[in-house]
């Protein structure tokens, strides 16, 4: 599940997003908004990691190897003992956020870049076991 869910919600969202951004930059009044989850809370890595996440000088592509280091050490064994959580739909959108943050950072004054939390929302993908519609939690 791993690879999978580091594809869907990080690589893809980023691949679209590098590709999207020359395009926002000539627009009027530019948003960037993705969507995040409070699964990808910081605390669930340990402060060696926390600090790389956070970094003021981290950029898209150290971002990606850190993401490819968790998928690595999940296929040998060893997030645990690197210091990763066992969540890869956590990490997943921790990487969302941390990628919103680069991107806020990068596009400062250009393009207003922000991402955000829906909750735990009836649909298919929490096999509609959320306490809120949908429309209410896009409104979030």
């Amino acid at each position: 599940q791993t690879e999978k869910t580091l594809a869907i919600n990080y690589y893809g969202l980023v691949d679209f997003t590098e590709l999207m951004l020359p395009l926002l930059r000539k627009g009027h009044d530019p948003r960037l908004v993705n969507v995040a989850s409070q699964s990808g809370y910081l605390r669930q890595v340990s402060p060696a990691l926390q600090q790389r996440f956070t970094s003021e000088s981290l950029t898209i592509p150290e971002l990606t190897e850190l993401l490819n280091e968790f998928a690595k050490a999940v296929k040998d064994g060893e997030h645990k003992q690197k210091g990763w959580s066992n969540s890869n739909y956590g990490i997943s959108k921790l990487g969302v956020i941390a990628a919103t943050r680069i991107w806020a950072r990068q596009e400062a004054g250009k393009i207003s870049v922000n991402c955000c939390c829906p909750g735990y929302c009836d649909t298919d993908m929490s096999s509609h076991k959320g306490p809120r519609p949908a429309d209410e939690g896009a409104r979030n």
